[in-house]
C-alpha cells in the first residue's frame, strides 16, 4: 500500500505577510536605484543641457510597436533630423533610462538612437516650467501640431483632478487653499508641480459655500504631498473661515 500525504495550501496568515515582506523589499531596492541614479546625475545648467543633445521637443506618445514606442513632436526646439512623427526604443524596466508611455505628453531631451537620459530635464510635460525659458534661448522653434499643443497647454493652465473627477478652473466658481501655505490663492499662483513623487493633491473642504461677496461652487485644499492628506474638521473650520476674512 502507498500511503499519500497530503500537504494543505498555506494558509493566508502564512504566505501574505511574505508577500508583504518580499514587495516591501523591491520597493526600496527600486528607491535604492532611484538614489543612486540621482547621485550620478551631473548638475547642468539648462543652456548646457541643450547645447549637449540632439532634440529638444514636446512629445506625445501614440502606440507600442515591438521595442519602439510612436510619438507626434508636437513642439520642438531642436532637432533638425526629426520629424513630427518618430519612433523611440521603448523602455519598462528599472534602469537609467527614461520612460515614454502611449496616450501621455512629455518635454524630451534626447539623441536619435539612444535611450533617454533619467537625469536629463525629460519629464511629464505638466512638470517641465521652462518651456518659456527655450523659447528664449531657440526662437526658432517650429509647433507642428497647432490644435493639439493649444489644447494641452490649456489643459496645463486650467484643469485639475479631485477624487477622480475632472475639473476646469474656467468652468466653475472656486476657492483655493494652500494648505502648506495657510492662505488663500488663486488657481494660477498655486504651487507648480515639479515631481511626480510630490503630485499637486485637491481636497474637496465643501460645496456651495456663500460669503458677504462672494459664492463658490466648490472650496478646495490643496497640497503637494507625497501621500494623501487626511483633513480634520478643525481643517476645514479653518479653511472655511478664511473666505469671510
Amino acid at each position: 500500500m502507498i500511503n499519500v500525504i497530503h500537504t494543505p495550501n498555506p494558509s493566508p496568515e502564512w504566505y501574505i505577510p511574505l508577500w508583504r515582506g518580499v514587495r516591501g523589499v523591491l520597493s526600496l531596492t527600486f528607491l535604492f536605484l532611484n538614489f543612486i541614479v540621482s547621485a550620478q546625475c551631473e548638475d547642468l545648467s539648462l543652456e548646457q543641457e541643450v547645447s549637449m543633445t540632439e532634440n529638444v521637443a514636446i512629445v506625445q506618445g501614440l502606440e507600442v510597436s515591438g521595442d519602439s514606442i510612436k510619438i507626434e513632436v508636437i513642439k520642438k526646439w531642436k532637432g533638425d533630423s526629426i520629424s513630427q512623427f518618430e519612433m523611440l526604443k521603448y523602455q519598462s524596466g528599472l534602469g537609467q533610462e527614461f520612460r515614454v508611455d502611449s496616450g501621455k505628453v512629455y518635454m524630451l531631451f534626447w539623441y536619435n538612437g539612444l535611450d533617454i537620459d533619467r537625469c536629463s530635464r525629460s519629464s511629464e510635460f505638466k512638470m517641465a516650467h521652462f518651456e518659456y525659458l527655450l523659447d528664449e534661448q531657440l526662437k526658432d522653434y517650429k509647433v507642428l501640431n497647432v490644435p493639439l499643443y493649444d489644447s494641452i497647454q490649456y489643459e496645463k493652465r486650467n484643469v485639475f483632478y479631485c477624487e477622480g473627477r475632472r475639473f476646469d478652473n474656467k468652468k466653475g466658481k472656486f476657492a483655493f487653499y494652500d494648505i502648506d501655505a495657510g492662505e488663500l490663492k488663486l488657481f494660477e499662483k498655486l504651487p507648480e508641480e515639479t515631481s511626480s513623487y510630490y503630485p499637486k493633491r485637491f481636497y474637496v473642504i465643501d460645496k456651495n459655500v456663500e460669503t458677504v461677496k462672494k459664492k463658490y461652487d466648490i472650496v478646495f485644499g490643496v497640497s503637494k504631498s507625497h501621500l494623501p492628506l487626511k483633513i480634520s474638521n478643525g481643517q476645514r473650520k479653518k479653511i472655511l473661515q478664511s473666505l469671510y476674512k
